[in-house]
């Protein structure tokens, strides 16, 4: 299962919010990524000429074809219509590929059969946001909220579409103060809140 958390990344400008699973969080290893690695040696392909580390993948890990991967998660698909994981796994592996439009597909498909799901439904914001569509973004945000109060990613990636996106100070801070209130000790927190106060600080 997949949680974004945004990193200190887009404060380096580089044009991207950045998603982990909570499993990546703590292993350095994109969960997608392990699905991808386990569908590739189950059916193994040509290696596409990408670098396994460019791929995310383990140290040491051969290169996964892309484009098996993709085939059995969607023959999983397939066989599974009514099964939300293999379009989540879909979705969560063109996320890690940065194929955001493929992304947001497979998260939709992933969502009409869960759609509480608050996790693939921050997921997909942060998406829409890649795609430069921060209002889209802080919708799919709005419905993850209504789904779980507390889901700390969501507000984390609030501030900063809020932030960067928006340029909603008030809205960003509104953000901030719930996530700090649910845990005072969330990764990158003062990183946000240094980032408000340079915002502020550059107000006429």
């Amino acid at each position: 299962m997949k949680q974004t958390i945004i990193t200190a990344l887009v404060f380096a400008s580089v044009g991207f919010l950045a998603g982990y699973s909570y499993h990546a969080h703590r292993t350095g290893t994109s969960a997608a990524h392990l699905d991808a690695a386990a569908a590739a040696e189950a059916a193994p392909g040509p290696a596409t000429a990408e670098p396994a580390a460019a791929q995310g993948l383990p140290p040491g890990h051969p290169p996964v074809d892309s484009a098996s991967v993709v085939r059995l998660f969607e023959d999983e698909a397939v066989r599974n219509p009514q099964n939300p994981e293999p379009r989540l796994k879909l979705a969560n592996f063109y996320y890690d590929q940065r194929q955001w439009e493929q992304a947001v597909f497979w998260y939709q498909k992933a969502l009409e059969l869960d759609p509480q799901n608050a996790d693939a439904r921050t997921d997909l914001g942060t998406c829409y946001f890649n795609l430069g569509q921060a209002q889209q973004a802080l919708r799919e945000f709005d419905k993850a909220l209504a789904a779980n109060p507390k889901h700390a990613a969501t507000l984390y990636n609030m501030v900063v579409v809020h932030l960067h996106g928006t340029h909603n100070l008030a809205a960003a801070q509104q953000a901030l103060d719930r996530l700090n209130a649910i845990d005072p000790h969330y990764p990158n927190l003062e990183v946000l809140k240094r980032d408000i106060e340079t915002a502020r600080a550059t107000l006429p």
